[in-house]
């Protein structure tokens, strides 16, 4: 019986880490939106991307760190390197720079879609 119990209560903890990563992902998606979406209005507007820019790259660090205990994707090394690479293609006036903070919103969510557990990814 105790063996019974045992299992149990690792599955349940197996459950409620899972979930809890999950729950993690979704809210740090929403905020790495948004720090994106703020970055994008103050390129358009002519405001303080600097100050944006700087935002999103301290909220990403951590993010990054985070990330990297909860899963092992190539998305994120792609995430990674563009976060990274913002400040020059903003620097140098690029045409990429939009282009790539787009990006990031779309690699963002292919990441949640990939954690978010459904019958396709076990079977």
């Amino acid at each position: 019986m105790k063996r019974l119990y045992i299992s149990i209560t690792i599955l349940v903890f197996i459950a409620l880490l899972s979930a809890g990563s999950v729950f993690a992902i979704k809210k740090g998606n929403e905020r790495l939106k948004e720090l994106v979406s703020l970055t994008q209005q103050a390129y358009t507007s002519g405001g303080d991307t600097k100050k944006a820019l700087g935002e999103l790259e301290d909220f990403w660090d951590g993010y990054y760190l985070m990330l990297s205990y909860l899963s092992a994707e190539q998305t994120m090394a792609d995430m990674h390197r563009t976060v990274k690479k913002l400040p020059d293609l903003y620097d140098t006036g690029s045409d990429d720079f939009l282009a790539e903070l787009n990006s990031i919103s779309d690699w963002a969510q292919l990441l949640y879609d990939t954690q978010f557990p459904d019958l396709s990814s076990i079977f």
